[in-house]
């Protein structure tokens, strides 16, 4: 019984962790009309910072996310600022093209030098809070994965309400929608791009954080993750948290009872 709750809340706390990096994919492709194919990368990346505060400082994974954040943030808007627009600007009607042929490049160049820098090796990182003990001892249940899943519901039901009740979820939406009557209607739909890119890397950094409870990490993860969270956005649709939550799920669940059956030991 245990072992069966286990493999459940690791499911689905690994679908968690898809949707939430599959949305923010989602998202920047939404606003920008950019397939970003370096965001396994950010997760990956967001991984790495979260073993490094770890391993260097002694700083748990969940007070790391106050550092990485605004990290992240950052990078991700210098990112569609700072490389995105000036080439896109120069292509002109192959956007699409271009942005896949940069941001595929922009995912080996950090591979390799996170691999350069790093070496191939995998890195994990050991973090444990007393299990919760249901029963005589029959059921044990691991509290850092009921955290890591409650951490995403909150991360969830945040971006929900932003989306659904702030001026900032509703211009993203329009601009989703249709990106020339947004910026009729006078939506800064460049400060929504650079907010959009940044909200979507944080999301990719957040879902590493969680990922690294999990896993093992190493500097090539991040292109299979990125196929995983298009198949994600293919299941759930394009721009809806829901779909892609519930795409991931599924994916997760198939993920973990699929390795479990076939290697039960």
């Amino acid at each position: 019984m245990t072992a069966l709750l286990q493999l459940l809340i690791s499911g689905v706390l690994l679908g968690g962790i898809y949707a939430l990096a599959a949305f923010g994919l989602a998202l920047i492709f939404g606003v920008s009309n950019i397939l970003n194919l370096a965001h396994g990368e950010f997760l990956m990346l967001g991984a790495l910072m979260c073993f490094l505060l770890g391993d260097l400082f002694g700083i748990n994974p969940f007070a790391s996310l106050l550092l990485l954040i605004p990290l992240f943030f950052g990078l991700g808007a210098l990112f569609e600022r700072g490389l995105l627009r000036i080439v896109l600007a120069k292509v002109g009607h192959e956007q699409l093209t271009a942005s896949v042929l940069v941001t595929l490049g922009l995912s080996l160049f950090i591979e390799d030098m996170v691999s350069f820098l790093w070496g191939g090796e995998e890195k994990s990182l050991y973090y444990s809070l007393p299990p919760i003990i249901l029963g005589d001892g029959e059921l044990v249940i691991s509290s850092v994965r009921l955290l890591a899943l409650g951490c995403i519901v909150v991360v969830t039901l945040a971006m929900h309400r932003v989306l659904r009740r702030t001026y900032v979820g509703k211009a993203i939406r329009a601009v989703t929608q249709n990106r020339r009557g947004a910026l009729l209607v006078g939506v800064p739909v460049s400060s929504i791009g650079i907010l959009t890119w940044g909200m979507g890397t944080v999301l990719a950094a957040t879902a590493g954080v969680f990922y690294l409870l999990l896993y093992s990490i190493n500097p090539f993860i991040g292109l299979p993750l990125t196929l995983r969270y298009l198949c994600i956005i293919v299941l759930g649709g394009l721009g809806s948290l829901f779909g892609a939550l519930l795409g991931g799920l599924i994916l997760g669940l198939a993920e973990v009872w699929t390795g479990y059956l076939l290697n039960p030991h």
